[in-house]
């Protein structure tokens, strides 16, 4: 019985940001969480606005 098991770069991403995301959370304090959560959405909206504006 062959079985083959295909991990990718998604999946390495994926798991990695799920275990930083536990860590996050087991480990900071409230404000801080919130700080770093808002300083990562305001990145990714700008990566989105300049992905989007190059068309």
């Amino acid at each position: 019985m062959n079985l083959n098991v295909t991990i990718d770069w998604k999946f390495v991403l994926a798991l990695g940001g799920s275990v930083a995301g536990v860590i996050l959370a087991t480990k900071a304090d409230s404000d801080g969480a919130e700080r770093v959560l808002a300083k990562t959405v305001d990145a990714c909206k700008e990566s989105v606005v300049a992905v989007n504006s190059n068309h």
